[in-house]
């Protein structure tokens, strides 16, 4: 589908508050706008919504990345802007085409098939990147648990030398830096495969392409014609009878050919590199010249590309939720890595042990939330 369910109801205001403030479509006033209209109107105002308010959005964050660069004293949400803001200015790019060209939008939904990282942000209802934003945190959570594990294979070791350790950030810190050549030459990330890549890239909650997504749905959708042609037979029969589609993905990276697999991993390695380097800027403006935002919701995704998600419990007073959270996460990982000058592949595990510390904390704020989402 192109669209969203019109449907679908309102978030309530509790959810509603962890969604940024940065230009996404609110649902609620839209629903004001068609209220007592018919399908088609309906239909028709929120094609002319997405185009109208997304537009405009993308150009209000356009000027506000020009002015976040010109500045001589950029902060750490600058510079996090300026990242979010040219990630979708590079999705706009193709985008507009469907915007532009008439009839064109007939095309969306097979490039979303191919593409679906494509759609901008800004083009998005609010619930919509609500949506979004738990996919990727299930993805990190499923991700984390890959490489906890992949870390006790590598180190079998490392259930004793944690549970030695005071359980908190500071025994973790020690425990990273006094074993720190074994996760240098064990689980150096530069040496996985594809797979583990992309795991990785999941558990930073990054956006990435991996170079054979694309070829594996086409693939999928060749192979599978003869499915779709004969289920669309037996529906048009009004046959309850159904033929499940065949997977392509059981071991599709065991089928790859060495060269695509190659490049598949230099691929995710270079996005990988290119996404600490942005990181580290990150946390040496936050150091130096602070956070430069006030939102909960800000430093909490902030936290969340480190896959340092601790920072989750909400409490009750807003100020007080964002200055407690910004200081945890400045004792626990800010002021940890530049102290100790910690290289990336020590960043990654610590964060991985991390997230394993308060993984009930960050188990039941999950389902919290997609419990909201379900609910409202």
């Amino acid at each position: 589908m192109i669209f969203r369910n019109l449907k679908s109801p309102l978030l309530s205001k509790t959810f509603r508050s962890q969604i940024p403030s940065f230009g996404v479509l609110n649902h609620e006033k839209f629903q004001k706008k068609v209220e007592g209209k018919g399908k088609v109107t309906k239909f028709l105002y929120e094609f002319w919504e997405i185009l109208y308010q997304g537009t405009w959005d993308q150009c209000v964050d356009a000027k506000m990345m020009l002015k976040y660069t010109i500045a001589q004293k950029k902060t750490a949400f600058m510079l996090s802007e300026i990242t979010r803001i040219r990630k979708d200015l590079v999705k706009f790019i193709p985008f507009s085409f469907f915007l532009i060209v008439p009839g064109a939008e007939l095309l969306l939904p097979p490039y979303l098939y191919l593409f679906p990282n494509a759609f901008p942000t800004t083009y998005l209802f609010d619930d919509q990147l609500a949506k979004r934003y738990i996919t990727r945190d299930r993805k990190q959570m499923n991700s984390y648990r890959y490489l906890f594990q992949l870390m006790k294979q590598r180190i079998p070791s490392i259930e004793n030398i944690r549970n030695n350790q005071d359980y908190n950030a500071k025994g973790l810190q020690e425990l990273v830096l006094k074993h720190s050549h074994l996760f240098m030459t064990k689980l150096d990330y530069r040496e996985f495969n594809s797979e583990q890549l992309v795991h990785l890239c999941k558990f930073l909650g990054m956006e990435f392409f991996r170079g054979t997504y694309t070829i594996m749905k086409l693939t999928k959708l060749f192979v599978n014609l003869p499915v779709y042609f004969t289920n669309l037979f037996y529906w048009l029969t009004r046959n309850p009878e159904r033929r499940p589609l065949n997977s392509v993905l059981k071991n599709w990276n065991s089928l790859l050919p060495f060269p695509l697999e190659d490049l598949k991993k230099s691929l995710l390695l270079w996005q990988i590199k290119s996404h600490l380097r942005k990181l580290e800027r990150q946390d040496k403006a936050f150091r130096l010249n602070g956070f430069g935002d006030n939102k909960f919701e800000s430093i909490r995704q902030f936290a969340r590309e480190r896959a340092i998600p601790a920072l989750v419990m909400q409490k009750e007073n807003p100020e007080q939720d964002f200055e407690y959270s910004k200081k945890q996460f400045k004792r626990d990982y800010i002021d940890f890595i530049h102290k100790e000058q910690v290289f990336e592949n020590l960043k990654i595990w610590y964060a991985v042990l991390y997230y394993e510390r308060y993984h009930n904390r960050i188990v039941e704020e999950y389902e919290e939330r997609v419990r909201k989402y379900l609910l409202h």
